[in-house]
């Protein structure tokens, strides 16, 4: 095994024992009760909305909005956790986020110097799920795609996520999120928001 190879792997372990330390001290909720909530939610756009593509801009749009305050939270809890200039660094901020938020280990698989997939092989969001005959393509966890761009943007990256494999697309293994980097944005606020 290469040093750096076996730096990656101890900073692996490191960053996971963190989140897994993070978790223990987290007050917990029933995860059915999480599960179910959710699912009602999901419902509820399902009766107030008629396509697919509105419900799951809805639920983006949602996740987004959680995603851009929940890492101010991660960050809060876990001040070791390094805010990077460098995309591929995001991916310790991940793994703590998605232990901290939904109690899951992730792993991280780096394809290139611009993408990763965020892999889960447990998603409590889908437990009950059964989606109707008319809803097949429906992205029911488009909720985490968004939380995960929110946490993103918030550290400086517009990203791309999209859901590459979930229960619902009959991957019944494993859960996959795609993230792909389209742009590094520009620190501070924006022109919109200078005193003058």
């Amino acid at each position: 095994m290469s040093s750096s190879a076996s730096t990656t792997a101890t900073t692996s372990k490191t960053i996971n024992a963190q989140a897994n330390a993070l978790w223990q001290k987290q007050p917990k909720a029933n995860a059915e009760f999480f599960a179910l909530t959710y699912g009602a939610l999901v419902a509820e756009l399902v009766r107030d909305l008629e396509q697919n593509s509105e419900i799951q801009a809805e639920l983006d749009r949602m996740g987004h909005s959680i995603g851009i305050r929940f890492i101010e939270e991660v960050l809060a809890k876990a001040p070791e956790l390094k805010v990077s200039q460098q995309f591929m660094e995001t991916v310790d901020v991940v793994k703590v986020a998605m232990k901290l938020f939904l109690g899951v280990t992730v792993e991280i698989v780096t394809s290139a110097d611009d993408q990763y997939i965020v892999k889960m092989n447990e998603n409590p969001l889908m437990v009950f799920v059964e989606l109707p005959e008319d809803r097949q393509d429906l992205q029911y966890n488009q909720l985490l795609a968004g939380m995960l761009r929110g946490m993103l943007e918030m550290l400086q990256f517009d990203c791309d996520v999209s859901i590459s494999s979930s229960t619902t697309t009959g991957n019944k293994e494993i859960y996959e999120l795609k993230v792909v980097l389209k742009q590094v944005l520009q620190g501070g606020a924006g022109e919109e928001y200078q005193e003058e």
